[in-house]
């Protein structure tokens, strides 16, 4: 009776190290699928750090106590935030934002300004139905969306709906019943929180 409880015993523990060795497998590949995508939020060369790691939470419906106005973001679920750092000073911070115009159409948002309160890139990200932080920077391709890259709080909503063309319509407004001025008001939220919390962004602990 010994030798049976020792072998399912073994049996146990074994399944349980693959068990853990499939999740950690998973974890990683999400880990580097957000790495790979955030490459094109940052400039190439400007940070040395893994911004997949130094990230920071923004939780969508409690209050942060380090963080004010966080309505800004529009969050519907809790969001990372990614720093970029050069020899250990940050550069630039990539901030998740969600459109909505009311009209049950929404879209997620990650913006990322340098620390001179300029737009290195907005892009729309897909909206992922599921409370994982990692494995969600799926971004959507977008060339009106490009046309933020640059741009500071006091010239963003210059970028509307006229500058859209034919060639540069953008299937995600319509599909989602959203307008390009709820993005870019959201965007500029997104900067005006990023600078309502530089240092909190800059020196929060990591997730």
């Amino acid at each position: 009776m010994i030798k049976p409880a020792i072998g399912l015993l073994v049996l146990l523990l074994v399944l349980g190290g693959l068990g853990f060795f499939v999740a950690d497998a998973q974890q990683a590949r999400r880990l580097e699928f957000d790495r790979q995508n955030l490459k094109q939020f940052f400039v190439a060369g400007s940070y040395d750090n893994d911004v997949v790691i130094d990230s920071y939470l923004i939780p969508a419906n409690t209050d942060h106590p380090h963080l004010v106005s966080q309505q800004l973001l529009g969050l519907q679920r809790d969001r990372l935030a990614y720093r970029a750092r050069k020899d250990g000073e940050v550069v630039a911070v990539a901030v998740p934002a969600s459109a909505d115009d009311g009209f049950n159409g929404r879209v997620d948002l990650l913006v990322s300004v340098d620390m001179f309160g300029r737009i290195g890139a907005a892009r729309v990200v897909s909206d992922v139905d599921t409370d994982e932080l990692y494995g969600v920077v799926d971004v959507i391709e977008s060339r009106w969306m490009e046309e933020f890259s640059g741009k500071a709080m006091r010239n963003i909503l210059g970028v509307t709906w006229t500058s859209i063309g034919a060639d540069r319509e953008y299937d995600q407004f319509v599909g989602a019943s959203i307008t390009p001025k709820a993005v870019a008001d959201r965007i500029y939220d997104a900067l005006v929180f990023v600078q309502s919390n530089r240092i909190e962004l800059i020196n929060g602990e990591s997730t």
